[in-house]
């Protein structure tokens, strides 16, 4: 691989640079002492301080100069703190010039202008510094968690931050709410408009467009064109792997999502509903968003009463999982997962159990338990179900007939059984279903078609 010699000694600037900033603090304490207590020795040491910052300043302003021979920064910023980062040197390089100065009657510039002139370059380092965190790790980086007091003087007064508000399900805007997120987490450190790696800015939708120095960002429909996914994929061990510099990566889940936005075509304003999107890319989407989570259902939650406790506390240790929906709602999730091998009279008696909390009841897990026909009589009483996983149970098309009277069920797992064509008729007469998993069955794809003919809208699983 070839070697960027500039690159790899430009990357020690940020090591150089607080050699001087330490020398030039120490020199002006010095300095401050000597006002009060004359001394040639004290003297030397300033002068011997001055030229060691003078030096040291000086290699840091060429490690600057190569590094920012890479690009990737706004070019404003840059200017700024490169010329302020060589006027510092120069003015450290003027005072050392006015100290050695032994002349007596230029007493006057020897002490005064020389500190004047000293601690203005702190000043000067201050500015530099703070524009050159600006570049590496964002704007505001100095000041973000600064105490609120100090903010009111040196920092601009700032709207008050909102709690992010999720908004519907059918109003969710891909990009905004779920592609610019991710990129704000996991790229924009280094892709904004202070800090443009690859001459790229991910801050809008209008900057992503524009892309960067490699091509293409986004080509909507096209993965193979589209630098974004391209980087985003590769090996980690690539040296064009993005995020950079061991830096989190993207999650598989969040890279799915961007791979989903890119093959629709990649739009940046409308909501799923305008998109057309599936119903399981819905799912995926209000999972992610926790659109279902507390002050943000879909849909509204019925009200319920309290179960009574001491049935749940059985339940509980009956080693069944019972959760509420919600911290605000009475309504309840079981499953039986960490039961699934008790013996058929345990489970038949846990099934009996949650008859007494079956208004309460709103999603249940039953899968691999062994039901037999008489259990499956006892779920389909439990009306208010709106997701029942009923999976790998040996179900038959005679068995599941019960379980049309669930008016209320969205979701139902009903695969690795012994379904055939037979059970469409029970499920045409749930007219809420929306989610259907007949995985590992034998239900056709012509059964599938009917059902969907009936129930316009359900998204089946195959």
């Amino acid at each position: 691989m070839h070697t960027d010699w500039s690159l790899f000694f430009g990357r020690f600037h940020p090591l150089l640079v607080h050699i001087p900033i330490g020398i030039i603090l120490f020199a002006a304490l010095l300095n401050v002492i000597e006002a009060y207590k004359k001394s040639a020795l004290l003297s030397a040491a300033i002068n011997i301080a001055l030229i060691a910052c003078f030096i040291s300043a000086s290699f840091a302003a060429i490690s600057g100069l190569l590094i920012s021979s890479g690009g990737g920064y706004n070019n404003n910023t840059l200017f700024w703190h490169k010329w302020i980062g060589i006027c510092v040197a120069v003015l450290i390089f003027i005072v050392w010039m006015i100290r050695r100065n032994e002349n007596t009657d230029v007493r006057f510039l020897k002490i005064t202008l020389s500190s004047w002139l000293l601690y203005s370059s702190i000043i000067l380092i201050s500015i530099g510094g703070h524009l050159g965190g600006n570049m590496t790790h964002g704007d505001g980086y100095l000041t973000k968690y600064m105490p609120g007091f100090l903010k009111s003087i040196f920092v601009s007064k700032e709207k008050p931050q909102q709690k992010k508000i999720i908004p519907p399900l059918d109003s969710v805007v891909v990009f905004t709410d779920i592609i610019q997120p991710i990129l704000n987490a996991k790229c924009v450190s280094c892709h904004n408009r202070d800090k443009l790696k690859g001459e790229l800015d991910l801050t809008t939708s209008q900057t992503i467009m524009k892309g960067g120095k490699s091509g293409n960002t986004i080509v909507a429909g096209d993965l193979e064109k589209s630098e974004l996914f391209h980087r985003i994929t590769l090996p980690q061990e690539s040296t064009k792997y993005m995020p950079a510099d061991n830096r989190p990566a993207l999650t598989p889940i969040e890279i799915g999502f961007i791979k989903r936005w890119i093959e629709s075509g990649a739009d940046y304003t409308k909501n799923i509903t305008a998109q057309e999107t599936d119903n399981k890319t819905k799912y995926l989407i209000a999972a992610y968003l926790g659109i279902d989570a507390e002050n943000n259902l879909e849909i509204k939650l019925p009200e319920v009463s309290p179960a009574d406790s001491v049935v749940i506390r059985q339940l509980k240790e009956m080693k069944l999982v019972v959760r509420s929906i919600t911290s605000k709602s009475n309504l309840l999730e079981v499953s039986f997962v960490m039961i699934q091998k008790s013996s058929p009279s345990q489970i038949s008696s846990m099934i009996e159990k949650l008859s007494a909390i079956k208004q309460q009841l709103y999603r249940l897990d039953v899968s691999n338990c062994g039901l037999t026909q008489e259990e499956i009589k006892i779920i389909s009483t439990f009306s208010s179900l709106t997701k029942l996983q009923i999976q790998k149970n040996n179900l038959t098309d005679e068995s599941i007939e019960p379980l049309s009277a669930l008016q209320q069920l969205t979701i139902l797992n009903a695969g690795q059984s012994n379904l055939t064509d037979k059970s469409i008729n029970t499920f045409k007469k749930i007219s809420s279903l929306k989610k259907l998993n007949l995985w590992q069955t034998q239900v056709t794809e012509q059964g599938s078609k009917d059902l969907q003919s009936q129930l316009k809208g359900i998204d089946i699983d195959r």
